[in-house]
């Protein structure tokens, strides 16, 4: 097939660039010598509705006759299509309506307010404990600015969430950014104050933000793309991914407090130790709830759409504890376990020390994968594609150390062989076999389909640590070896 001639946009978040440890340019004047920035808080904050304009019982909304029910004791709401009141206690004017119990609730000593209970004309279409609140949400996408951007899922993840909002509560802002410079970092410094001060008047008090940061990674390093060097088609510029995170956010950290962050970045960053080390950093500097990366080599951000969709829908709407539906998640996510593995990072209080608690969950297919260890594509001794054997040939261990408990063992190994009659054959050689052992860690049940489960290895935890600083002015390929250094590939 000859090979296709036109350019496509890529899809994936790797590449190369040329390497900076610092912008390049002049540091800009001292803040003294400046006017001071405007104060980002808002002179009138809106406080937001606590209670949800989505019915418990049927998820829908209101219009017409149809009105809502609030509960005066948590945020749920009923509307009177579910739930029959007796007309005599609707008013046509808007009063306060106590619900089942008249004045206090009953367990203060409350008294009904009606003869008899009240009738459910609908079923539960979400878990008990679900909310669909109406609290602000905020969705903030930190992308690269270039002409070959990245394709993410976030826009259309906005788009789906902006309906669960129809009178307003939803916002979605998309950050460029370009910091290759000392005064392309003071010009978008200067330009987020405005957004900054939109989003806490939006945000109240009790808002959410979830954080999107999408961007390429040079795959030598795992340094971050910083943007391009001069105008137009210039090269792309690759710095260290702690100046990287700390320009870009810190115009935001007050908004980024207790956000849940995803970075669309593809694994090399994981891969480096460096790299890695200051991306936990930041993730501790900026006091994020989670965060969550991708280490696939070559990570497509469109692969999770689904997932991120769903974990912003029962997080931000149904108000869920993201530790509870994270293996929710992990349970419908059997073709983006198919390109890569996911971290999880949470931080913990372990001792009055804030620690960063790391969990990688990889999807385990016996032909494919067990325990998340990827098996050949092809036999490597006779060159045959989808070679191995369907039954698989197991070890077993008895994984129950306690005497008085019954016997249970577990797989602690594959052996597979290839079934091409003839492999081997010109080599003079038996058929090809090799053995996978079981790494450290669990398969976790709860997450079990018809064609896999997911494995969760043993959790590692990070303590913020003080990294040095970088050498200024001085391009990173300088002092490189050779080959580290090169174009962005576009």
């Amino acid at each position: 097939m000859p090979p296709k001639k036109s350019n496509t946009a890529k899809k994936s978040c790797g590449g190369s660039a040329w390497k900076l440890l610092a912008p390049a340019g002049s540091p800009p004047a001292p803040a003294g010598s400046k006017s001071s920035a405007p104060s980002l808080e808002p002179e009138d904050a809106r406080i937001p509705e606590e209670h949800s304009i989505w019915c418990l019982i049927c998820l829908d909304g209101v219009e017409g006759d149809v009105v809502l029910f609030e509960c005066n004791a948590c945020p749920h709401v009923m509307c009177s299509k579910c739930i029959e009141v007796p007309k005599a206690h609707i008013d046509t004017e808007p009063t306060p309506y106590f619900g089942f119990y008249r004045n206090i609730l009953p367990e203060e000593g409350g008294t009904p307010v009606l003869p008899g209970f009240l009738q459910l004309n609908g079923k539960y279409e979400l878990v008990s404990n679900s909310i669909l609140a109406a609290t602000p949400l905020t969705v903030v996408h930190f992308a690269l600015g270039a002409k070959y951007a990245i394709s993410t899922p976030v826009p259309l993840l906005s788009h789906y969430l902006d309906k669960y909002y129809p009178s307003g509560g939803f916002l979605y802002i998309e950050i460029s950014f370009d910091i290759t410079l000392y005064t392309k970092i003071d010009k978008y410094t200067c330009d987020q104050v405005e957004t900054v001060a939109k989003l806490v008047h939006h945000l109240g008090s009790t808002g959410w933000v979830f954080a999107f940061l999408s961007n390429h990674l040079e795959e030598d390093s795992g340094w971050l793309f910083a943007g391009k060097e001069g105008r137009g088609e210039g090269e792309y510029i690759a710095m260290e991914v702690q100046h990287v995170l700390s320009t870009v956010l810190k115009p935001y950290a007050r908004i980024l407090k207790s956000a849940h962050i995803v970075f669309l970045v593809c694994g090399s960053v994981v891969a480096h130790k460096m790299p890695y080390i200051q991306l936990k950093q930041s993730v501790l500097q900026f006091n994020f709830t989670s965060a969550i990366i991708f280490p696939a080599a070559r990570f497509q951000p469109l692969a999770a759409t689904n997932v991120l969709v769903t974990m912003v829908e029962l997080v931000a709407i149904e108000q869920l504890s993201f530790r509870t539906i994270f293996l929710t998640l992990l349970s419908m996510s059997g073709s983006l376990g198919q390109h890569t593995s996911i971290i999880l990072m949470t931080p913990i209080n372990i001792d009055g020390c804030c620690k960063l608690e790391l969990t990688t969950f990889a999807r385990t297919h016996t032909q494919t994968s067990p325990w998340g260890i990827p098996i050949p594509a092809q036999c490597p001794q006779c060159g045959s594609t989808k070679s191995w054997a369907e039954r698989v040939a197991v070890t077993v261990s008895d994984e129950n150390h306690d005497t008085h408990a019954s016997h249970q063992v577990s797989v602690c190994q594959y052996i597979y062989t290839c079934k091409y009659t003839n492999c081997g054959s010109m080599q003079k050689l038996p058929c090809y076999k090799f053995s996978v052992t079981k790494p450290p860690g669990s398969i976790i049940n709860s997450t079990r389909t018809k064609n896999c489960v997911w494995f969760k290895s043993p959790s590692t935890h990070f303590v913020s640590q003080s990294l040095p600083d970088s050498t200024q002015g001085k391009r990173k390929n300088e002092t490189a070896s050779p080959g580290t250094a090169k174009k962005a590939r576009k």
